[in-house]
């Protein structure tokens, strides 16, 4: 009896959290659609300070997925992508 109540306690908590997460994707795509934060935060039920939030996430995910990209050496790519006969290869072209 116990597990049965922990167990729908689990399942609507992870179903919330779905759905907010839902929601905030939603948002997301509205404010890179360029729709103004305000009707966004209107038409998802969101408070604006979390859609502000989400605008500012996204901007800072963005600028992190460059900057770790762009860390990655040459080597490390080749490394990755070539086997030591194809790396011989490219130097000399």
């Amino acid at each position: 009896m116990q597990d049965s109540v922990i167990e729908r306690a689990t399942l609507r908590e992870a179903w919330e959290q779905g759905l907010q997460q839902g929601l905030n994707q939603v948002a997301l795509n509205m404010l890179r659609d360029g729709i103004d934060k305000d009707r966004v935060a209107k038409l998802t039920g969101l408070s604006l300070e979390r859609v502000n939030g989400l605008q500012d996430s996204d901007s800072d995910d963005s600028q992190e997925l460059v900057k770790d990209f762009l860390e990655l050496s040459e080597t490390s790519l080749n490394k990755i992508w070539l086997n030591p006969e194809e790396d011989e290869a490219w130097k000399d072209l």
